[in-house]
C-alpha cells in the first residue's frame, strides 16, 4: 500500500513539474535558491554536497546555489553514481570543479568524474532532491534509494528544496526513509 501512494504522489509530484513553464521554473528555483542560502544549516557550511538539477525534468535548478556557494569558497560536492544495480543503489561524493569537470551518467545526470573524492563525514549540509515533501520531513524522490542509503552515513543536516505546491503535511514513508532536517521552497523555510 505504501508503494502505491509513492508511486500516486509522484504522479501528482510530477504533474504539478510538467505544469511548469521554463521561465515559471527558473523564477520559483531562484527564490528557493535564495533562501536556501540564508538557512540556518547553510550559512556557516564550509562542505555542501548539492545535487545537479535534471532541467528537463523542471527539477528546482541548484546551478545557481552551486556558483553562489562556490562563491562564498564554499566547497561543493556532486553525487556520482557508482551502482547502477536496483539492490545496490550506491554514490561517492565528488568535488566539484566547474562545468567543464561534468560527464552525463547512463541517465543524463552531470556528474564530476575525475575529481577529489570526498568522504561522506566531512560533508556539513546535504541538499536532497524531493519531487515532493511533507512537513514532517519526509520526502518522495525518484524512487531509485540512492539518498536514502546515502543519508544513513551523514548526522549532518539535510536540506530538501521543494516548490510551495509540492510541500503536503505528510507523505507515506518505510523504516528505511532519512527525513530532512529542513524544508525550503520559494515561499518558506520550515524546520520539521
Amino acid at each position: 500500500m505504501g508503494s502505491q501512494a509513492k508511486t500516486s504522489w509522484r504522479r501528482r509530484f510530477r504533474s504539478y513539474r510538467r505544469s511548469l513553464s521554463a521561465r515559471s521554473c527558473r523564477a520559483r528555483s531562484s527564490l528557493i535558491v535564495h533562501r536556501a542560502l540564508g538557512a540556518p544549516p547553510v550559512a556557516p557550511a564550509q562542505v555542501v554536497h548539492v545535487y545537479w538539477p535534471i532541467t528537463a525534468q523542471r527539477e528546482v535548478d541548484t546551478r545557481p546555489l552551486i556558483a553562489l556557494l562556490r562563491a562564498r569558497d564554499v566547497e561543493v560536492v556532486l553525487p556520482v553514481v557508482t551502482s547502477f544495480e536496483a539492490e545496490t543503489p550506491t554514490l561517492e561524493h565528488r568535488r566539484y570543479d566547474g562545468p567543464g569537470s561534468l560527464t552525463a551518467n547512463r541517465w543524463d545526470i552531470r556528474e564530476p568524474k575525475h575529481t577529489e573524492r570526498v568522504p561522506p563525514g566531512a560533508i556539513d549540509v546535504v541538499f536532497v532532491p524531493a519531487l515532493g515533501v511533507g512537513q514532517d520531513g519526509h520526502r518522495i524522490g525518484h524512487g531509485s534509494g540512492y539518498y536514502d542509503a546515502f543519508l544513513q552515513s551523514v548526522a549532518c543536516p539535510r536540506v530538501a528544496l521543494t516548490y510551495e505546491a509540492c510541500l503536503v503535511p505528510s507523505l507515506p514513508n518505510a523504516s528505511h526513509d532519512v527525513p530532512v532536517t529542513t524544508i525550503v521552497t520559494e515561499q518558506q523555510v520550515l524546520a520539521p
